[in-house]
């Protein structure tokens, strides 16, 4: 779990539902506009919150876009960690593609969340300038932990740097989620049993042991 400062204690204590609707109509907002083009003020118009209650429960627009995508990855982190854990070599490589394959189910089902996640990815060099490496070390755990279990079961090569490796697997995983979103609007748009497939093919040819 992210670090809990004051303020996001405070939003917590809300009510759920309103919980929710913040979050939701944040992740609408910064979906649509992105981090920087999102007006922070008319944002606050939309959820009918007054600055001074905004700063009680958020530090800035910058706290409130973190909170929004933290709650978007916990949701995603929750479906993909419904699989099975792998008992073997090639039961580690379906884990691979059925966990892979529940994140663009998650992403169809959830086209916000999704777009918020795409949000993220366009606006990472700007969250490292400013300082926000909370989120982004979650995300890069997630990839580490899924390397030093194939290492275990001795499937994913160790004769590579790790965080090599993990770069090399989370950068294909974000190179395969934009093409997935991007596809679904094409008619020829794959499905996430065929997309999970193929990223899990080309993860194969980039770290599978001799």
């Amino acid at each position: 779990m992210l670090p809990t400062r004051v303020a996001r204690r405070r939003f917590e204590q809300l009510p759920p539902e309103r919980q929710e609707e913040i979050l939701r109509v944040a992740a609408e907002e910064f979906a649509r506009a992105g981090f920087q083009r999102t007006s922070y003020n008319q944002l606050l118009e939309r959820l009918q919150l007054g600055k001074s209650s905004a700063y009680y429960y958020f530090d800035d627009k910058r706290d409130l876009f973190l909170t929004a995508l933290q709650r978007c990855y916990e949701k995603f982190f929750a479906v993909v960690r419904t699989v099975e854990r792998p008992e073997g070599a090639e039961g580690f490589w379906a884990f691979v593609e059925r966990s892979t394959e529940l994140g663009y189910e998650f992403m169809l089902e959830d086209p916000t969340a999704a777009a918020l996640m795409m949000c993220l990815q366009r606006e990472k060099a700007l969250l490292d300038e400013l300082g926000s490496t909370e989120l982004l070390g979650v995300i890069e755990a997630f990839y580490a932990d899924m390397i030093r279990e194939g290492q275990r079961l001795g499937t994913v090569r160790a004769d590579m740097p790790f965080d090599l490796v993990v770069a090399l697997v989370r950068d294909a995983s974000m190179t395969f989620d934009r093409w997935f979103i991007t596809a679904r609007s094409a008619s020829t748009s794959p499905s996430p049993r065929e997309a999970a497939r193929w990223y899990t093919e080309v993860v194969q040819r980039l770290c599978r042991s001799a």
